[in-house]
């Protein structure tokens, strides 16, 4: 399924920037308000670990106290350890279910998304606060955009997750379109 290769890209992607961060760097700010380095690593191994865990069974739990430290010694070990399994998991759910979360049932195919854009998003923050290039591949970007056009339109939708809209001109890259949607500055 294609879904299921760009799930793998995603991963694949935000694994590189994650082996790229230094010892040193783990308490710098992120883009993510309030959140360090250390914080974002451990958000994106344990939504990896929630989602592996939970779509076999169809509930996902995918809340991670970012304060308890996940990384490790080696985050780029610790992540590689987690990611594998939810595409694993993705390969073998059925497209036409749903998958319970905290704030209700949703569909597969929206929930599988889910995870491509936070390896998106989440890897270009890291990349971001770490001095690593940012851009988001065009495929990720747009698949990102086209699923927060679904989710996050609504501003009433947003919740705390995500500030309002940045306004980008026309010819930005599907990278920082998909950044500036979710409030972020490219």
């Amino acid at each position: 399924m294609a879904d299921d290769m760009l799930l793998r890209d995603a991963f694949e992607w935000a694994s590189g920037i994650v082996h790229n961060v230094k010892q040193d760097q783990l308490d710098d700010s992120t883009r993510c308000e309030g959140w360090t380095v250390r914080m974002l690593l451990t958000h994106m191994i344990g939504a990896a670990q929630a989602f592996a865990a939970g779509v076999p069974v169809g509930v996902v739990s995918p809340q991670v106290d970012p304060t308890v430290d996940r990384c490790g010694d080696n985050p780029g070990a610790t992540y590689d350890a987690a990611w594998p399994g939810v595409v694993d998991a993705w390969a073998v759910a059925d497209p036409e279910a749903a998958t319970e979360f905290p704030w209700g049932p949703t569909p597969n195919i929206i929930a599988r998304q889910l995870l491509i854009m936070e390896s998106a998003v989440h890897g270009s923050d890291l990349a971001a606060a770490t001095g690593q290039d940012p851009t988001i591949p065009v495929r990720l970007a747009e698949a990102t955009s086209e699923l927060t056009a679904i989710l996050y339109s609504d501003p009433a939708n947003r919740g705390d997750d995500f500030a309002e809209a940045i306004a980008v001109w026309e010819s930005a890259s599907a990278s920082d379109r998909a950044i500036a949607f979710l409030g972020r500055q490219p």
